[in-house]
């Protein structure tokens, strides 16, 4: 017997972890959830990632539900820089590519031809973090692959062709760190056209336009375009009822997303670039390992998250400095521990929560942040960076989001492009203490002093 209700369909395609989650077209209630992880192969010498099995896993996970549910639409959400090359006869020559390899070993002729930054918006990053420079390696070391290439396809829109053998592309991942979107004329980059590619990139489609239909069991299934992952979260608070903020999106990066920066203040060395959304409107942001340094800081010093912060010590000459993780502006650091051993593990939590809250203010004064901040993800759950950030803003409202939003529910905003999000936030009160701007503003000052950005 099939169920009354209606459920949709969302893929989140994460670099380790792969969701599958069917929830209530209604309500986007959770009905049903399916969890594994992506691996890694490799294929004409070139590490990618298993797409096709991820995909045949998904699609019997699918065909399972759609048995006992009436299915309605289906959207797929990946991370970035990830792509399939398809043949002239429709068949999978390379899918997906990872990031982490080494695409940037041509680095030297690939900045030549390369976008400059107020053209694409993306900074050089390393490996394959930049699509350009993963194209530019196939087209320089596997020339042959390059011309039985049809279409290169954007890691969700792969997922779409699977599923209704028609081929899109879609704005907020062309445009993500790429060097193949050209921001000013909203068209492919210069790149594209110097290496003669333009025609191999099918037409760009709305991220929530239904591009096919799959049937599954009595459903006929809607495929959306789909997404790329960290803009799938910012559409959830672009389509809410705050319109004017600036999100702080943590996880193992710490994205900060402020529309109204402006482009011209984007500094490339110190990781800032300009996401697009699926509006086609550019969205700046920077970005560091926040998750990662924070997890690294505490295992270093083999502190429990329930730890209690004690900040009634002279704790100005234990300051912690960048950084502990890649990505990010900054370079990289090791933390002298021997010399924090005459500080307790609660000083030592404060001293971490600090650098942290200094960190992110640092980037929120880089993107000229004025107006509302709203702060998501497992930043949400330690009260002592939230309060330490507040009373560094002192000038702006920082809001607590209360329902941790991820990419899956963000996604689910394509099922319903023109829905309203009603936010569920905390304001996050001020700590009384007035030297914590002064404290800043030393630990910044030191900052330039020490040169301890990763392009000084």
């Amino acid at each position: 017997m099939v169920s009354s209700k209606k459920l949709n369909i969302v893929l989140d395609i994460g670099k380790t972890n792969v969701k599958l989650t069917f929830v209530d077209s209604l309500n986007n209630k959770t009905i049903k959830f399916f969890k594994t992880k992506q691996k890694n192969i490799y294929r004409h010498g070139i590490k990618i990632l298993n797409s096709n099995s991820i995909f045949e896993w998904a699609l019997k996970k699918i065909i399972y539900i759609g048995r006992k549910h009436d299915l309605d639409k289906f959207v797929c959400t990946a991370h970035g820089t990830s792509i399939a090359l398809i043949s002239y006869d429709d068949k999978e020559l390379l899918a997906c590519t990872d990031y982490e390899y080494k695409f940037d070993k041509l680095f030297n002729g690939y900045k030549k031809i390369a976008p400059k930054f107020n053209e694409s918006f993306s900074p050089f990053l390393e490996n394959g973090l930049n699509i350009g420079q993963q194209i530019y390696y196939l087209y320089k070391k596997k020339q042959k692959l390059i011309k039985e290439t049809k279409y290169i396809l954007n890691y969700p829109q792969y997922i779409v062709w699977k599923l209704t053998s028609s081929f899109s592309s879609e704005i907020s991942y062309v445009g993500c760190h790429t060097h193949l979107w050209d921001f000013k004329r909203n068209k492919l980059s210069s790149f594209v056209k110097k290496i003669k590619l333009e025609k191999k990139f099918p037409k760009i489609r709305k991220a929530w336009d239904t591009i096919g239909q799959r049937k599954i069991g009595g459903s006929n299934l809607k495929i959306i375009n789909g997404v790329h992952d960290s803009n799938a979260s910012y559409l959830y608070f672009k389509n809410s009822d705050i319109k004017n903020f600036t999100l702080v999106s943590t996880g193992t990066w710490y994205i900060i997303f402020n529309q109204k920066t402006p482009l011209k203040n984007l500094n490339p060395s110190l990781d800032m670039l300009a996401n697009i959304d699926v509006f086609g409107k550019p969205v700046p942001t920077m970005r560091f390992m926040g998750g990662r340094e924070y997890d690294h800081l505490m295992g270093v010093f083999k502190i429990s998250n329930k730890t209690r912060a004690i900040k009634n010590f002279s704790f100005h000459n234990y300051l912690i400095y960048p950084s502990y993780a890649s990505g990010g502006g900054f370079s990289i650091n090791k933390i002298n521990i021997g010399f924090y051993e005459g500080l307790n593990k609660g000083q030592i939590y404060y001293l971490i929560c600090l650098y942290i809250s200094f960190v992110i203010n640092f980037c929120l004064n880089q993107m000229r942040s004025s107006n509302t901040i709203i702060l998501d993800g497992p930043i949400t759950k330690n009260i002592t960076i939230m309060k330490i950030l507040s009373s560094l803003r002192k000038k702006q409202k920082v809001l607590k989001n209360k329902r941790e939003i991820g990419t899956t529910l963000g996604a689910t905003n394509l099922f319903n492009i023109k829905k309203i999000n009603k936010l569920q936030t905390v304001v996050i009160k001020k700590y009384q203490n007035q030297s914590l701007q002064a404290i800043y503003k030393n630990w910044e000052q030191n900052l330039y002093k020490k040169e301890l950005f990763r392009h000084s």
